[in-house]
């Protein structure tokens, strides 16, 4: 059955709000800001398109994580405050269609300075994927007012302005509720809020994106994440199906996927989503450590894989909580493994 959009902005869409303060920065704190040694940049995809969220870190000349940051919604980041050294940046791409990159960048100054280098990225699409099937979707028809409104929201939320960027949003798809780009990114932040309510509201926005645009993988993964917050498990199998049909490289979907599978006792299919998502990640995702600990300790029983990758994850998450208890479970592990 068709989804009827003017119906979606029910009260309780409506209501859900963001109780967050902006950051306030004094003038002293300013000064000592600018004064400090600084690496910016952008991080573009394809026809300079920006690329927000993604994690961006650096590294120094031992190649040991120094730092770590996400790209804002125009795809800057910025790092500051390093030793007169050489570093690396490096841009991870999980759940995009691009390959991941680094560059090299040296702050050494003789003179003791403070050094601001720019250091931008343009990235590569995956082997085998062409401009074609990952082109942006853009909506013609969208009213001059409702896209005013739109930016606006979204230049509040990159200022940290939650609260007055969400109310942009309601506002631009109160004008016209056919929205994508509105729909997409106010679902994504109702997902982020974590609440019930929040979810419901959520399932609502996205199921609208995706008939809108049915090649919108984000809007495909925040609603099968909506969907399987409010335990619609097999409808959740389906949004992650569609959502792996076109980013079959996002970890985060891979890993619900996993979880779903899993769930459903199909234990080996879950096996290959999660060992691939370790795969894309090269190892570094705690939480696919985990739930390959679940599957091999208490559905296949296979103790000393599930040792290994605990293991794995405290190497991933050198200051995870309860490491005593995570290392008394890795014994009981390594106990049950050697008995069988």
């Amino acid at each position: 059955m068709k989804l009827r959009i003017p119906t979606l902005f029910c009260s309780m869409v409506l209501a859900i709000g963001l109780n967050i303060a902006a950051p306030f920065i004094s003038s002293t704190s300013f000064v000592a800001y600018a004064q400090d040694n600084q690496i910016s940049g952008y991080v573009f995809g394809l026809n300079r398109h920006p690329m927000a969220d993604l994690n961006v870190e650096l590294l120094d000349d031992s190649d040991r994580l120094m730092r770590r940051t996400l790209t804002n919604g125009l795809g800057y980041y910025q790092f500051v405050g390093m030793a007169n050294k050489r570093f690396t940046v490096r841009v991870y791409t999980f759940g995009t269609d691009y390959d991941e990159a680094e560059k090299s960048v040296d702050l050494s100054n003789p003179f003791g300075s403070f050094t601001h280098e720019s250091c931008d990225f343009n990235l590569r699409l995956r082997r085998g994927l062409t401009p074609e099937s990952v082109a942006v979707f853009v909506q013609a028809d969208v009213p001059t007012r409702a896209k005013y409104l739109y930016e606006k929201a979204i230049e509040d939320m990159n200022k940290k302005r939650e609260a007055e960027g969400l109310e942009g949003l309601k506002a631009a798809l109160e004008i016209f509720p056919r929205y994508f780009a509105a729909l997409e990114r106010l679902g994504t932040v109702y997902v982020g809020l974590n609440t019930q309510e929040a979810y419901q509201a959520a399932e609502i926005l996205l199921a609208a994106a995706v008939e809108i645009n049915p090649r919108a993988y984000k809007s495909w993964y925040g609603l099968a994440y909506s969907r399987f917050s409010l335990k619609k498990f097999p409808e959740a199998m389906t949004a992650v199906e569609k959502a792996i049909e076109l980013n079959a490289y996002s970890t985060d979907v891979l890993v619900l996927s996993g979880v779903l599978l899993r769930m459903s006792k199909k234990f080996t299919e879950a096996e290959k989503q999660f060992l691939k998502a370790n795969k894309i990640s090269k190892g570094t995702l705690p939480r696919v450590h985990l739930e390959l600990t679940r599957l091999y300790g208490y559905d296949m029983k296979r103790y000393g894989d599930a040792a290994n990758e605990l293991k794995a994850y405290l190497k991933a998450q050198p200051e995870a909580k309860d490491v005593e208890k995570i290392k008394a479970l890795i014994a009981e592990f390594e106990k049950k493994a050697k008995a069988k």
